[in-house]
């Protein structure tokens, strides 16, 4: 395999960090010629240090197991300003990056492009693949043990790297055992650093416990349902494999507890789903309602899955009646309601694009759901029901409107329209909030052909009650609006933000004073 990289040095606005004079090399390659050729690497001093490259470095560095807060010996602000003087851009094109069992050399952060983790055996079998945002190689740099697996790119990929020796020197020493870290990011143990079944089991219990379908569910009764699973307790598919093919029987539910798969109704992709911070329960309603599938899902990377069937449901239910048997109760009941409440002529015609896991995906992606957590948005969609509406129909009528019935554009648009004319617009993928600066009598008619999901307000404020620490991003007007807007909230100066809140804008100009979330995902869903 021949390698081809290329090492910059990373610049703040048109200027290079400062850098101690070094000879930058590849990540676990010599610059020995070897029997799949020489090396070539040169610098690039024009290389600039964009915001979204410190963000991408800053993410990174947030979500390493350190500790965080004030003082040198934690991760902060003035810590990642300082650390991130000491990356440097590399780039590889159908390279080896890393080796399993030598020694530490980098940690990477991916910048552009795809690395993937390969089986060591033969290098065919692809583990899972690390893309923009995500990091690799700060297992064996911060835990000080020999790489724990081989990384290549199957392409050309640009990374951001910091040296293990920079790495040790400068960050503080880590709070986090190596079995926890590895449940934290969801790896497969590929070289007997730890327990392979204690992880396993672990690893399952996390995802479990943030199911939403198994809400309620003790500890006990989710280890005994890990217990009662016949294959191996996470599977790992391979990219373009099938996972689940529409017209099946649903026997069985599938978690994704760590990868990206693609939905499909016959040909056409309805959705791309990605197990970020949380898994993804995949063909939930096929098991709760006994039907047949309503869509096929294909890995698209990678992807690590639990499947669960229906008699472990039931058994272990059955063995914990007063937390798994209650709860289970509480969520066969809920999909009664959820069917009751349905047209069967819709459901029939877009029963793909309205399976549950999708509309969740729709619920993060709007702003005024976008901090809240899967369980509350699952609650909500649980709630929610399909309505399609014809141009120039009645989307939301007066009384609907007055009784604070809420919805969520999956396809089309609508405008609000009050005896003045028209008040406000929606578009795809806008979650509509009655505002109270609204006028008292509206209504909202269909645009042009649109599919909505229609809940009420009242749905919203119950899962709240669930979950008390959530918060929507509701609009609050500002005292320098004009008429202009109808008073309404603006969106980033370009008029109505459509009754829905505004996802913080970035900031180009300036770096970002507030740490990113722990443990987050470049692309999570």
């Amino acid at each position: 395999m021949v390698e081809r990289s290329r090492r910059q040095p990373l610049q703040v606005d048109g200027k290079e960090v400062s850098m101690r004079p070094q000879e930058v090399m590849g990540g676990g390659a010599s610059t020995q010629s070897g029997p799949s050729g020489p090396n070539n690497r040169n610098r690039n001093q024009t290389s600039e240090l964009t915001e979204q490259v410190y963000q991408l470095i800053s993410r990174c560095l947030y979500s390493l197991p350190l500790p965080q807060g004030a003082g040198s010996q934690a991760v902060n602000d003035a810590l990642v300003e300082r650390v991130t003087k000491y990356f440097t851009k590399v780039e590889f094109e159908d390279a080896e990056i890393l080796k399993r069992g030598e020694p530490a050399k980098e940690i990477f952060v991916v910048i552009e492009g795809l690395v993937e983790v390969v089986s060591d055996e033969d290098n065919k079998i692809v583990l899972a693949s690390v893309t923009d945002g995500e990091f690799f190689g700060e297992v064996s740099t911060l835990f000080n043990m020999p790489t724990s697996a081989t990384v290549r790119s199957p392409g050309r990929t640009t990374l951001a790297a910091l040296k293990a020796e920079d790495a040790r020197r400068l960050l503080p020493p880590t709070q986090t055992n190596l079995l926890d870290w590895y449940i934290q990011r969801r790896y497969f143990d590929t070289n007997a650093a730890v327990d392979k079944i204690k992880l396993s089991r672990k690893k399952a219990l996390a995802a479990l416990k943030q199911v939403p379908m198994l809400q309620g569910w003790s500890d006990d009764s989710l280890k005994s349902l890990i217990m009662s699973l016949e294959t191996d307790i996470i599977i790992l598919y391979p990219s373009r494999s099938a996972i689940l093919f529409k017209d099946d029987p649903s026997e069985e539910v599938f978690v994704l507890v760590k990868g990206k798969v693609d939905v499909l109704d016959g040909k056409a992709r309805l959705a791309t789903l990605q197990a970020g911070k949380s898994p993804i329960c995949l063909g939930e309603e096929g098991l709760m309602t006994s039907g047949s599938r309503k869509m096929t899902v294909r890995a698209q990377t990678p992807s690590q899955l639990m499947v669960i069937k229906r008699w472990n449901l039931h058994r272990t239910s059955n063995e914990f009646i007063d937390d798994a048997g209650r709860a289970w109760e509480e969520t066969q009941d809920r999909w009664k309601q959820q069917l009751a409440q349905r047209d069967r002529n819709l459901y029939n015609k877009f029963g793909a694009f309205l399976q549950i896991e999708i509309l969740i995906k729709k619920f993060r992606q709007s702003a005024l759901f976008s901090d809240c957590p899967v369980g509350l948005i699952y609650l909500v969609a649980m709630a929610a029901t399909g309505e399609e509406h014809a141009t120039g129909k009645s989307v939301l009528t007066e009384d609907e409107y007055e009784a604070k019935t809420l919805f969520l554009i999956l396809r089309g648009s609508a405008h609000m329209i009050s005896d003045d004319g028209v008040v406000d617009s929606f578009v795809k993928g806008d979650a509509f909030w009655n505002l109270p600066w609204y006028p008292r009598k509206c209504w909202v008619r269909a645009k042009e052909q649109t599919i909505i999901v229609k809940y009420s307000e009242s749905s919203v404020r119950e899962a709240l009650g669930e979950y008390p620490d959530a918060k929507l991003n509701i609009p609050q007007r500002s005292s320098h609006e004009g008429t202009g807007n109808n008073g309404r909230a603006s969106n980033n100066g370009r008029g109505s933000n459509n009754g829905r809140a505004s996802r913080p804008q970035s900031r180009p100009q300036n770096r970002p004073r507030s740490r990113p979330q722990r443990g987050s995902e470049a692309g999570t869903s």
